[in-house]
């Protein structure tokens, strides 16, 4: 038996791909500039930048059913970074009518391959509680969570 049909993304998917990525948000509405933005950005590097991947299932008419996005970032050398790459994936994402199909798995499968293919030492994600059955299923193992430093309306903190 063979699994969902996937493919890596391209600038043609970029309306899908926000559709699908603001589907993750479980009813918060980003603003109007975040999604021209991300819109816009990936129709720039998909396909040309080689520290975006995504891969997609396709519905068929230009329609995704689902989606992984990761980015590659360059670090120091050490024992876990061979290469000195290490990637995030930000999205995994399956439209709630295609749920439970293995469409998840599929996209963030050739999602991490890519990656490794890609030479980074290390993936990590960050797992929503319905979605960590199946990173774990893919070999994901908890890691102690990390805080974030961003600039405020007054800019940074001092």
């Amino acid at each position: 038996m063979t699994g969902p049909s996937v493919r890596p993304a391209g600038p043609q998917d970029a309306d899908e791909l926000l559709r699908l990525r603001v589907a993750a948000f479980d009813g918060a509405r980003p603003t109007d500039d975040w999604g021209i933005a991300f819109r816009d950005e990936m129709r720039e590097r998909l396909g040309t930048d080689p520290n975006l991947l995504a891969f997609v299932a396709p519905a068929g008419g230009g329609t995704l059913v689902s989606c992984s996005i990761g980015i590659v970032y360059r670090c120091y050398r050490g024992p876990t970074h061979p290469t000195g790459l290490w990637a995030r994936i930000h999205t995994v994402v399956t439209d709630p009518a295609h749920r439970r199909l293995g469409h998840a798995r599929a996209v963030t499968t050739a999602l991490v391959g890519a990656l490794r293919h890609r030479g980074c030492g290390s993936i990590e994600l960050r797992a929503t509680e319905a979605g960590a059955p199946l990173y774990h299923a893919l070999g994901f193992h908890p890691v102690d969570d990390y805080m974030t430093l961003r600039p405020g309306p007054a800019g940074w903190p001092r």
